[in-house]
């Protein structure tokens, strides 16, 4: 009788330990943390037809980070891990559908891929074709349009009236009575899909009713004014899971080589960072300070970041690396074309 008083003592003692770590481990908590991730080769990402093998020396590398929705037991252990970040989770998702987060971050590397490619054949003066449209950033639930657009979609036409614009997109929306039924032309990319190519879909939906004005059709997205591109000839770049917009001058540089011939980064392993705008224009990333850590444990010297965040690149490394800020892709390329001869 007193073994089994003994036993069930212990249970009720052990109880509260149990229940406090299953919560720790298993409740989410609104926060996310940014740790360094990896530094990979492009060249073993980028692929460009009729381009010969690569067997050159010199390499332009890629980084990421690993981006985590912390519980209560992960965020103890990252605030005593030095070069780990936390941001509350509205920094991270922002106003978005959290269960659209991850498509958003896909949507944003095929986009960062066909912005590198654009990049790439306007340093060499190729031109590239344009299509304008509206670019879904996000569908509401509970609308007509969710489930139905994902994020990245390009809507061209809506009814059979051309849609170039924003506002265009928005006319023609409107211009239907709550209930109508309408064809939606999409060109959408293949985020899953190492290749920088698309398909036209045509999708069926009937318009709601403005919240705030029954009177008016209502969809159910978040746009922004959208271009896509259409590049010539197969490029691939295989990211797998990857998700982003901040390879974007990596890809960029390496595409460059692929499309002239013309091996810059011989005898140079350089990694960079930033988004990349078609024109070359590099913009600001998150997690510079991670990115940094990830480059010198890849054992890559040089670290080409945007030049506003040149500071942040050098929080947790210091001086164990080179770290040049550049403004546009061809500011890049003159950089690593002065560091022949550094490894």
């Amino acid at each position: 009788m007193a073994k089994t008083a003994i036993r069930w003592r212990f249970f009720f003692m052990a109880l509260p330990v149990v229940v406090l770590i299953g919560w720790a481990t298993g409740f989410s908590i609104p926060e996310y943390s940014i740790s360094p991730g990896q530094a990979i080769d492009t060249a073993t990402l980028v692929t460009v037809p009729q381009v010969r093998p690569k067997d050159y020396v010199g390499s332009i590398y890629m980084t990421d980070v690993t981006l985590i929705h912390l519980t209560p037991i992960l965020w103890i252990y990252d605030h005593v891990v030095s070069d780990v970040s936390i941001y509350p989770a509205s920094e991270i998702v922002g106003s978005s559908d959290p269960s659209q987060f991850s498509q958003q971050q896909l949507s944003q590397m095929a986009n960062a891929k066909l912005a590198a490619g654009v990049a790439a054949f306007s340093y060499l003066n190729r031109r590239v074709p344009e299509v304008y449209g509206a670019e879904v950033l996000a569908t509401v639930p509970g609308t007509p349009a969710y489930g139905v657009l994902r994020p990245g979609d390009l809507v061209t036409e809506v009814g059979g009236k051309t849609v170039t614009s924003m506002s265009t997109f928005a006319a023609a929306i409107t211009s239907y009575p709550p209930g109508s039924v309408v064809r939606l032309l999409v060109i959408r990319q293949n985020v899953n899909s190492s290749s920088l190519d698309f398909k036209r879909i045509s999708f069926t939906v009937k318009l709601g009713s403005d919240p705030r004005n029954g009177k008016k059709a209502f969809l159910g997205v978040e746009y922004t004014q959208g271009v896509f591109y259409v590049l010539p000839g197969s490029i691939k770049i295989a990211t797998g899971e990857i998700g982003g917009p901040s390879a974007g001058l990596a890809f960029a540089l390496q595409l460059v080589q692929e499309l002239s011939h013309h091996r810059f980064a011989r005898g140079v392993k350089v990694a960079a960072t930033g988004t990349i705008a078609p024109n070359g224009i590099v913009g600001e990333v998150g997690g510079v300070p991670q990115k940094a850590v990830a480059v010198y444990r890849a054992g890559v010297k040089i670290f080409l970041v945007p030049k506003q965040q040149v500071s942040q690149a050098r929080t947790y490394v210091g001086k164990k690396l080179t770290i040049i800020g550049v403004s546009s892709l061809s500011q890049a390329i003159d950089a690593i074309k002065g560091l022949r001869g550094i490894s």
